[in-house]
């Protein structure tokens, strides 16, 4: 009697996560936004944060993250409002003036983002420097390197 070979247990090994970014530009995907408290001085401040997986091709094992603080703040002119503009175009926003805005709706949106490295005063007590995503824009505003590639 032959006894049948067993298969083997294949179980997933997930990527691991990844906050540290080589400098440049990268195509991304805003996964989830929080609205986060900071204390401050005069009290408890409100900030949203995008999260975004980025795509690095020197990194392809790794779920490559990066994150963006902005004050939770739609006033003209505001940091929020100008990267909201930049992505939906201002007439999103100017079609519920006075009303809301379900920042929520941008979960899942593909983007590009740039990526920098801020040395700060405290670089010895750090084994990498502080990842900072300095430009947000929608897909083919911002020239990518060669190397990455941006689907249409």
């Amino acid at each position: 009697m032959l006894i049948p070979k067993s298969k083997p247990l294949m179980v997933p090994v997930p990527r691991e996560p990844n906050f540290h970014i080589p400098e440049g530009k990268y195509r991304a995907q805003i996964i989830s936004i929080k609205k986060v408290f900071v204390e401050k001085l005069n009290g408890t401040g409100e900030l949203i944060r995008l999260l975004f997986e980025v795509r690095v091709p020197t990194l392809p094992k790794k779920q490559n993250l990066a994150k963006a603080e902005f004050k939770l703040d739609l006033s003209c002119g505001s940091e929020l409002r100008n990267i909201l503009n930049r992505l939906l175009g201002r007439q999103a926003l100017a079609e519920v003036a006075g009303g809301s805005f379900d920042l929520e709706q941008l979960v899942g949106m593909e983007v590009q983002i740039e990526i920098e490295h801020v040395i700060t005063s405290h670089r010895d007590e750090y084994t990498y420097p502080l990842v900072k995503v300095c430009d947000i824009q929608k897909l083919e505003t911002m020239p990518l390197p060669e190397n990455v590639e941006v689907k249409k």
